[in-house]
């Protein structure tokens, strides 16, 4: 299996760097019994709308021009007096029974033994089944290498070497919190056992969680 930045290191087009994304924040590794279950939560109450998620994303991932891996959008809830801006958070989420997966016909689009969906790009055909079934719309092709889809693996690159995701690491108000599953500790585990982050709107399992987000949001 090759994830996109593998496929790019090996020559097939250019080699990519990381864009000087700073990488000093560490998670732990595989245990040895065994794939960690990697997760994160994103807590919308402490997301100030700065966007440096989505600028350490496009840094170490070097997206197609006009597309983003992850996104925090601006929006406006509540009316008259009550009105308030709000930020909300979209990016794959990772779910457990990946309709992506399913609607894929190469192979391309599996689910890890660590819970995260991922993309062997060397099967992807840009076919864009997968691109279809996903309710979030957080998948897209990259026309700049055969219209191969690509979307976020929480930068499973960066875990493989003990580093957390490049979003989690450079989001300066804390608002995104990662972790694993299978081995809570932290804030992480916080979190999970207390504040009680919720699914995404459509109910799935999914790997990514959220905290705070306004009702017209969850709705949504």
């Amino acid at each position: 299996m090759e994830t996109r930045r593998q496929f790019i290191k090996n020559g097939l087009i250019l080699c990519l760097g990381s864009g000087g994304v700073l990488a000093s924040q560490t998670v732990h590794a595989f245990p040895e019994t065994g794939p960690a279950r990697w997760g994160m939560i994103i807590d919308m109450t402490r997301c100030t709308g700065c966007q440096s998620c989505m600028v350490a994303c496009k840094l170490q991932n070097r997206t197609v021009p006009g597309e983003f891996n992850t996104r925090i959008d601006e929006h406006e809830v509540g009316d008259g007096a009550h009105a308030r801006i709000a930020f909300s958070a979209s990016l794959c989420v990772h779910c457990s029974d990946a309709p992506c997966v399913e609607a894929c016909g190469t192979g391309a689009a599996f689910i890890h033994p660590s819970g995260l969906v991922l993309t062997d790009w060397n099967r992807c055909d840009g076919n864009g089944a997968c691109i279809d079934a996903c309710p979030y719309g957080a998948r897209f092709h990259d026309s700049r290498f055969g219209g191969r889809v690509d979307k976020c693996d929480l930068c499973i690159d960066r875990l493989d070497q003990g580093l957390a995701p490049a979003c989690v690491e450079n989001c300066s108000p804390g608002a995104r919190i990662f972790g694993r599953f299978d081995r809570p500790e932290g804030e992480f585990a916080r979190y999970l056992d207390i504040i009680n982050p919720k699914r995404p709107a459509t109910g799935r399992n999914t790997a990514v969680l959220f905290h705070g987000m306004a009702k017209e949001e969850q709705a949504s």
